[in-house]
């Protein structure tokens, strides 16, 4: 009887196994290499809204550090698969500043596009950057059917990963 139960125990583990191996998401996927840098994650922010021509997100961070800093931006849908990233930012030291937006409908012309998303409703996003000396702040961005604009802030969290 033992023998049997030992043998379903290891054919469930070994199913497991040989199953679809598990896709890596916002809490637990590397952050991303800049060059032969390690990046760190800095910041951690949900739900991220982006509905095409109503619900866009914006994250603006600043570089507080005396070095130059290198930042993206990464999306991540409702089932925590990453679903989209920014383009690389060098911000110079200390000062300079970068604004993502989830897309062009809320672009300003020095705002940085995160291309080709599909609608998302409860995503999720991170910072990630060659330095957790950033100051960030994000937003929904919220048009209205009579025009109109609002903003709803969005609660940034400080996770600053082992580089």
């Amino acid at each position: 009887m033992i023998a049997v139960r030992t043998r379903r125990a290891a054919l469930a583990v070994a199913s497991l196994l040989v199953g679809q191996a598990a896709q890596a998401g916002i809490l637990d996927s590397p952050p991303p290499r800049f060059g032969t840098v390690d990046g760190q994650v800095v910041f951690r922010m949900g739900p991220v809204h982006y509905q095409p021509g109503w619900t866009d997100t914006v994250v603006t961070c600043t570089n507080v550090d005396d070095v130059q800093a290198s930042v993206v931006l990464e999306i991540f849908d409702e089932e925590d698969h990453l679903v989209g990233n920014s383009p690389e930012a060098t911000l110079p030291a200390p000062g300079g500043s970068v604004t993502y937006v989830t897309s062009a409908d809320a672009r300003r012309s020095d705002w940085v596009v995160v291309e080709a998303l599909a609608p998302i409703d409860h995503g999720k996003a991170r910072v990630s950057a060659t330095t957790s000396k950033l100051s960030c702040f994000a937003y929904h961005q919220i048009r209205v059917e009579d025009g109109s604009v609002r903003e709803q802030p969005l609660e940034l969290i400080k996770r600053v990963s082992a580089p």
